[in-house]
């Protein structure tokens, strides 16, 4: 059985997947209530509590002077409701202030409050008619929101807010830094904006592809929670969530397929870890079928998936994951390169990796969490129906993984110049193959012959997709201390530059921690 939610074919009793997303259809839901003994008007969110509207202000920032939705229920009715926070004034409507001080705020998704440092700025953000947006709030309300960082340079623009371009004359909802378009006004009204709010600014900003096209929750939700930073460092309990993308239909077989690698994903990474770290992949699988929006054809014949997949994601989905995997059942642009999966770095806040600081995270829809995105590609590559070929899948899998953390680092030599003597130097992103290590990533964890020659460890491996994290991955991923990296790790220097083979002439390397540390510095979570 399937229903359409959306854009997304969500499958809930298929059972060879096991664990689908349900998303049940729409339906008219009662909203706004009052007593028929009193006048507060409460709103009934989706968890059964009741909310009140502290002032008419606070109201009609959300409804307007529509009153028709209110249903007068009795007391006893209200009773089976728990009381939950005040509304607060909607985004992107008035400005507020209390009447015994000056200071003027923005209000952002959950009653954020972002004081404007100065009248300059009001007017560059809201126009010369900014004093007529400001409203009182009684000093009793004041505590029901909460104070954000301040509004200090005149190109700044609040979040949650509706946004008309000024050149085009467009409608888009703004939210997390990015822009998702009103497909036209009648989305706009649908989701219940006054057009006279609407913020127009010429800067720039990420625009989402997929259209706002009629009442959204995303949109329109008087308790939604602050938008919170939710950067962060986690390397020992991470969260997955799996996404399959099909570009017009899937079968049986590719579901199958991706289940069975799914089911083994989580064991393995414990056995590569030592132990040390764990990933959930009991979140249920999404099933989406592009509806126009999520992929784009290429002339290469491949087929690009766009970062609206991600975002489609979010819009229904928490913000929890560390890691998104997408697998596809058609060929995408890396496949062309001879390159089997791909991963995507999103946030990056740990120092000492050689890799750069980095967020990226509001252009796909997230708020931080999410610290990369593997593209798998087409399904019907892996062969998991044999232990060999789930062998691979989870190797390549592995390998994906431990791009968040390796390998790009770099370290001093004797002679005080930074080397990169431990990478692959096609691409500075994987372990040399001349690394005295073996990993996911790399290394060819040669053995010395004692006669001036050393040989391929990985020929003398039963399963060569059977690779354990090393101690150096396990250092870079912040599960062991610099103090158990008391051994130097070898590499080779071969006799011929560029030596290929299973025996190779060579001399070996070393190289410390600390000489590790002293070019790319120490391990360390920099959430400033």
């Amino acid at each position: 059985m399937k229903i359409k939610a959306g854009a997304i074919l969500i499958f809930f009793s298929l059972t060879i997947l096991g664990n689908f997303l349900f998303v049940p259809p729409a339906a008219a839901a009662l909203e706004l209530v009052k007593s028929k003994d009193f006048g507060t008007v409460y709103y009934l969110d989706s968890q059964g509590l009741r909310h009140p509207f502290p002032n008419e202000t606070t109201y009609k920032s959300w409804y307007g002077s529509d009153f028709s939705r209110i249903v007068t229920v009795s007391n006893d009715f209200l009773y089976n409701y728990p009381l939950g926070k005040n509304i607060t004034i909607r985004p992107g409507t008035y400005l507020v202030k209390v009447r015994t001080a000056p200071q003027v705020y923005a209000v952002e998704q959950g009653g954020v409050l972002r004081e404007i440092q100065d009248e300059y700025i009001a007017e560059a953000i809201y126009g010369q008619a900014w004093p007529k947006r400001v409203v009182d709030i009684p000093d009793v309300f004041f505590e029901n929101y909460q104070i954000g960082e301040p509004l200090i340079h005149d190109y700044q623009t609040p979040d949650s807010i509706l946004y008309q371009d000024s050149v085009s004359k467009k409608y888009y909802y703004r939210n997390n830094g990015i822009l998702q378009p009103f497909e036209s006004v009648g989305a706009v009204l649908a989701n219940r904006f006054d057009l006279s709010f609407a913020l127009s600014r010429s800067r720039d900003f990420s625009i989402r592809t997929r259209p706002i096209t009629e009442l959204n929750k995303n949109v329109f939700n008087p308790v939604a929670e602050p938008i919170t930073d939710k950067r962060d460092c986690e390397n020992k309990k991470l969260k997955a969530a799996v996404i399959f993308l099909a570009s017009e239909k899937y079968n049986g077989p590719e579901i199958e397929t991706l289940q069975t690698i799914k089911d083994a994903i989580s064991g393995r990474f414990t056995w590569v870890t030592d132990g040390l770290a764990e990933i959930s992949f009991n979140y249920p699988t999404s099933v989406v079928i592009d509806d126009g929006y999520l992929i784009q054809q290429r002339n290469d014949g491949t087929i690009e998936v766009k970062n609206e997949v991600i975002n489609t994601f979010y819009d229904n989905n928490p913000d929890i994951f560390d890691f998104i995997f997408v697998f596809t059942n058609f060929k995408i642009p890396t496949e062309n390169t001879n390159e089997i999966a791909h991963f995507i770095t999103v946030t990056n806040r740990v120092e000492g990796l050689n890799k750069a600081i980095a967020d990226r995270s509001e252009v796909y829809g997230s708020t931080g969490k999410l610290k990369g995105i593997i593209m798998m590609g087409n399904i019907n590559k892996y062969h998991p129906e044999t232990q060999d070929g789930l062998d691979e899948a989870l190797n390549v899998i592995m390998h994906e993984i431990l791009h968040n953390w390796a390998a790009y680092i770099e370290f001093t030599d004797e002679t005080g110049q930074k080397s990169q003597a431990l990478l692959r130097n096609d691409d500075y992103s994987h372990w040399s193959n001349y690394a005295g290590f073996i990993s996911p990533l790399g290394g060819f964890g040669w053995l010395d012959n004692n006669d001036g020659t050393f040989t391929n460890g990985l020929t003398k491996m039963a399963n060569t997709n059977l690779r354990k994290y090393s101690k150096l991955d396990l250092y870079l991923m912040g599960l062991i201390p610099k103090q158990l990296m008391t051994e130097p790790i070898m590499y080779l220097e071969p006799k011929g530059p560029g030596a290929t083979g299973n025996i190779i002439e060579a001399t070996t390397k070393y190289v410390t921690i600390d000489q590790i540390i002293a070019a790319s510095g120490q391990i360390k979570c920099s959430l400033d």
